[in-house]
């Protein structure tokens, strides 16, 4: 009778072992908080609710599982393992990759607004085709009125009247005020042109290949 009864109780010691890791193996398992009633349900009855909530306050009386009230009911949920993955040398690299990509955005942002500025000053700047047409224009006047000129001076033998000589002088200094404000625009293009120019494109080389012909403006 009595090894029946010794045999009787290891069998319900047992069994309530394997209960105990049926429960603890599903809450690590899940890895989510239950209440007894969902373990025993979840676990298809395998454990009454009531052994369930006994279980499961022993396991947490124990510290192997967690605890946590909600509501009327009491949810339990496996132990979160610390990890050690962010050591000291780990946060120590995060902080000097950081501190560099801090140091990049600067360095952007500063490239950002001297290419900002360069681009403000290049578009006010005239533009090579509109310095070749004035200075052909300036060409084209000079030209034209030094043309008449030394006709004018070469005909002594010519008549002219003192109202066409005031005419013709008026036009001359007329002519020769356009000239010297267009020389003056042409030589502040040349300028301009001249600072958009990389260095490595001499004076000879800018302005044989704006086709202009003659000595260039110094």
């Amino acid at each position: 009778m009595t090894q029946k009864k010794a045999k009787a109780a290891d069998m319900s010691v047992g069994a309530a072992n394997d209960e105990t890791s049926l429960i603890l193996d599903y809450l690590r398992k899940q890895n989510r908080p239950y209440s007894a009633i969902d373990v025993s349900t979840n676990l298809h009855n395998k454990v009454s609710k009531t052994h369930a909530a006994k279980v499961l306050r022993e396991l947490h009386r124990k510290k192997e599982i967690e605890a946590q009230v909600s509501g009327k009911h009491t949810v339990y949920h496996a132990v979160q393992e610390a990890t050690d993955e962010l050591t000291m040398e780990t946060i120590a690299t995060m902080d000097e990759k950081i501190k560099q990509l801090e140091e990049q955005a600067t360095t952007f942002k500063t490239k950002e607004k001297k290419a900002r500025t360069e681009l403000a000053t290049l578009s006010t700047k005239p533009l090579l085709c509109e310095l070749r047409r004035d200075v052909g224009q300036l060409e084209q006047g000079t030209q034209a009125v030094t043309s008449r000129l030394k006709k004018i001076q070469e005909s002594d033998s010519i008549q002219v009247s003192p109202e066409e000589r005031a005419k013709l002088g008026q036009e001359w200094r007329r002519w020769n005020k356009i000239a010297s404000v267009r020389k003056r625009i042409c030589r502040d293009l040349w300028s301009n042109c001249l600072e958009v120019v990389p260095d490595s494109v001499s004076r000879e080389e800018l302005w044989e290949s704006l086709g202009l012909e003659g000595s260039f403006l110094h």
